[in-house]
């Protein structure tokens, strides 16, 4: 990473791959580097172009032998490489064009492009890439929330301040507050399985705006490429932008969940609360402060989150325009969802690692909720149960008992019965004589907690019960995950068994 950030220096390991991944990108072999010349889509349009001339042949709409003949040459592309060798052609989506007529001629290249048009060869390929691109980040949320699961459930009675505006409020356990953020990933997760459902319909054989004249069997392009059905409006098909910037929404909601994470832990990383800390490969140094510890891997997840909003304004600005105009802002656009997805999918693994070697200061977590009068809530609510008075008042005679410790510099294990009955005397003009133990009961940071038995709240036994309600939704988002894949890998099966029976019919 540098000549002064080297292990066993300050930090006792090397820089972690996952951060690398992130924080360390390697040099663009162009402006655009490895989005350039639509590369990301390539694959998109190989797949395209066999499924295409496959459906075009069954159809009777290309003659057998012209068919064949292209796809052995598109098979051929893939004995080495066929994504680089379109790349090298220059001509992105009608790269699989330009190949077939330089082997076999423009007689019968020409006739691939019967019933396209460049429209529904973009519309496939981002649904294609995107798609992939979604699953993987499916696969890398579901392994984060593994591990905050797991993390939660070491921490199920480990007692820690809860704060609002800064300030303590009222004790929780660090389990209670991890569960917070699966909640949020299974929103997430939900997001992304209701966002596959309308992503993974095929615009094929919409052509640029009403289809084709000549009988294509749209159906069978849809299932030779792992789509669940049709993007059936031709117009809409091509021409629909909110997709696009549905993919981006999801990018955003999910990296700001993740970026709310990583400001708690970067605060508490700090000395000042010292309630976790990251392992030493997620961390950097300074060049001229060598007792430096700095969290990087934390502030580079931060960042996640600004550069996805960045590609939602901008991809939304794209297609604020008449809808059928914005043809190469619409191409330039595609870059955009390539780049956010990227990052998504390699933030996602280092949220998960940085999570996997947290050290969690339990001891200071518990003494720290024991501190600045966090459990006020819980005084006043045993003035209601024991001196029977309203809430609201007791409300304003704990406030007025914690005005006076303050002033006096007592703490809230110091408090005393008489310091209870000078604040209800000076708001009530009378003593409560309220029980010492129950003012200690009250004031008990671990009691507290174990009081807050609502469903979801921080009880040992209510995490517990929401811990097995994650698991049940992370096992069925992982099914749905397999399932999702499996269908596109059968898909891929039946396109290459359907060149087979081509070939050799």
């Amino acid at each position: 990473m540098s000549v002064y950030r080297a292990a066993n220096i300050r930090l006792a390991e090397g820089v972690r791959p996952e951060l690398a991944e992130v924080c360390l990108p390697g040099p663009d072999e162009t402006v655009l580097g490895r989005y350039a010349r639509m590369a990301p889509q390539l694959a998109a349009f190989h797949a395209f172009d066999k499924a295409h001339i496959v459906m075009l042949m069954e159809e009777g709409l290309l003659p057998v032998a012209d068919a064949r003949a292209m796809l052995r040459v598109l098979r051929g592309l893939e004995a080495s490489d066929a994504v680089m060798q379109r790349h090298a052609t220059a001509e992105h989506m009608h790269s699989g064009e330009a190949i077939l007529t330089e082997t076999l001629g423009a007689e019968v290249a020409g006739k691939m492009h019967l019933g396209r048009s460049s429209g529904d060869l973009l519309a496939v390929s981002f649904r294609y890439t995107l798609r992939e691109r979604l699953m993987r980040m499916a696969d890398g949320l579901n392994a984060l929330r593994h591990v905050l699961l797991a993390l939660a459930r070491e921490h199920v009675h480990t007692v820690m301040p809860g704060h609002t505006h800064l300030q303590h409020a009222q004790p929780d356990t660090f389990a209670h507050y991890l569960l917070a953020y699966a909640s949020a990933f299974d929103r997430d997760a939900e997001r992304v399985r209701q966002f596959h459902a309308r992503l993974n319909l095929s615009p094929a054989g919409a052509a640029i705006l009403n289809g084709s004249e000549f009988a294509l069997n749209r159906d069978r392009v849809a299932n030779l490429l792992g789509f669940d059905g049709l993007a059936l409006n031709t117009r809409d098909a091509v021409w629909g932008r909110d997709l696009e910037i549905e993919a981006h929404a999801i990018t955003v909601l999910l990296a700001g969940n993740f970026n709310r994470l990583s400001e708690d832990l970067m605060l508490w990383s700090s000395p000042e609360f010292g309630l976790v800390e990251c392992a030493d490969g997620f961390c950097g140094t300074s060049s001229i402060m060598p007792q430096k510890k700095n969290p990087n891997a934390l502030e580079c997840l931060k960042g996640v989150v600004a550069t996805a909003t960045g590609y939602l304004v901008s991809t939304a600005m794209v297609h604020k325009n008449p809808s059928t105009v914005p043809v190469f802002e619409w191409v330039r656009s595609m870059s955009d969802a390539w780049r956010g997805y990227d990052e998504m999918n390699s933030a996602l693994p280092l949220m998960s690692a940085i999570l996997q070697t947290l050290t969690v200061h339990g001891d200071r977590m518990e003494r720290s909720a024991g501190r600045h009068w966090a459990t006020a809530t819980d005084l006043a609510a045993a003035l209601v149960r024991h001196a029977g008075l309203p809430w609201r008042v007791a409300h304003q005679v704990t406030g007025i008992t914690v005005r006076m410790a303050v002033e006096s510099g007592i703490a809230p294990d110091e408090l005393t019965p008489h310091m209870v009955d000078a604040a209800s005397q000076q708001h009530l003009g009378r003593p409560l004589h309220l029980p010492e133990d129950v003012i200690r009961a009250a004031l008990d940071p671990r009691a507290s907690v174990g009081r807050h038995r609502m469903p979801g709240g921080p009880a040992p036994e209510r995490v517990q019960e929401a811990l097995a309600l994650h698991d049940a939704s992370l096992a069925a988002d992982e099914a749905w995950a397999t399932s999702a894949r499996s269908q596109v890998d059968a898909a891929a099966q039946r396109l290459e068994a359907a060149i087979d029976a081509a070939l050799h019919a």
